[in-house]
């Protein structure tokens, strides 16, 4: 390549020159050699650039989510196996069309007491500390033992009568404890693969802030419907 910028060193020239310079380059060049070259010199500003695009993409996602609200977050123990498109029909019966509004199954805690699964069982029970020291789960679907121990705790939940009405508790009295509802037998659960081992209470806590929505799916899972 022959040019009357070769005659003047790069450090010598204009910005104008240089610009000239580069455009006389990748003109003399095929497609191949552009991409490299472009890629070879300017990788860095590529870097950049490509970084600041990540960046406003995440903080559009994280303003956007802000203005999601969790209507009703659920936290099934020891049930891994049980389909999220539960929440997808009790929002359904609910006729909640308004798309921030969010319904979350958690299905991630798993507690055992067989061998070899002391680290996830240690995980699990920081997740439930987690969960509930951060009022972030409205209802858990849990073992006995779970039950007993929040039910030890003064205040901590929302007793069946208050929330659900007394007719509710006259009509299910077999199923309805003080502060717990049980669930096992929920034909509604088994339908969306819920697989039972032993009895299985759902509580409510008192700091859901979605009370009417946490009624409504206790009544779903027990008569399959929210009247």
């Amino acid at each position: 390549m022959d040019t009357k910028f070769q005659k003047k060193h790069e450090s010598d020239m204009t910005k104008k020159e240089k610009r000239e310079l580069e455009r006389a380059k990748l003109a003399s060049m095929d497609g191949k050699e552009k991409a490299e070259y472009i890629f070879a010199y300017y990788k860095l500003h590529i870097a950049v650039l490509i970084g600041m695009i990540v960046f406003s993409i995440g903080i559009g996602v994280w303003v956007d989510n802000l203005q999601n609200e969790t209507i009703l977050y659920a936290a099934v123990v020891n049930g891994t196996e049980l389909d999220t498109a539960v929440m997808e029909e009790f929002r359904a019966l609910r006729e909640d069309t308004e798309r921030r509004n969010k319904y979350i199954l958690d299905t991630s805690i798993v507690i055992s007491d067989q061998a070899g699964f002391a680290e996830l069982e240690y995980a699990s029970r920081m997740k439930l500390k987690t969960l509930v020291g951060g009022e972030t789960a409205d209802i858990y679907i849990c073992p006995e033992e779970l039950y007993q121990e929040y039910s030890g705790q003064d205040g901590i939940l929302i007793p069946v009568e208050q929330l659900m009405g007394r007719e509710f508790v006259e009509s299910h009295r077999e199923i309805c404890r003080k502060d717990a509802v049980q669930v096992e037998n929920s034909q509604v659960l088994e339908q969306y693969g819920y697989q039972k081992n032993g009895a299985a209470y759902l509580v409510v806590f008192s700091y859901a802030k979605h009370q009417d929505a946490a009624a409504d799916f206790i009544r779903f899972l027990v008569d399959g419907k929210l009247e």
